[in-house]
């Protein structure tokens, strides 16, 4: 499988593409409630498909399990990185 950093680094990369485009169309204030669901799905999923392509022996249950906790660990990466920058 990826290592982890691999997936929260794709993760952190898709979610600011996806921040950009949703604020195109939806309120900001509404796309900002919306970015932590979306880094759990993302995060949820892509290890999943981690975890299909490089180790199928490692159950959807699992790997799902593990993804919800790196998108938790992006979150809290990102929001540390705003606090440290002063912006949030």
């Amino acid at each position: 499988m990826l290592e982890d950093i691999i997936i929260v680094g794709i993760v952190m990369a898709v979610v600011e593409i996806i921040k950009h485009l949703l604020k195109r169309w939806l309120n900001e204030d509404f796309v900002t409630q919306l970015l932590p669901l979306i880094v759990l799905a993302l995060a949820g999923g892509l290890n999943v498909l981690n975890a299909r392509i490089f180790a199928p022996e490692v159950g959807v249950t699992e790997a799902l399990s593990q993804g919800l906790t790196l998108g938790a660990i992006a979150g809290g990466v990102y929001s540390l990185g705003k606090a440290a920058l002063g912006k949030s």
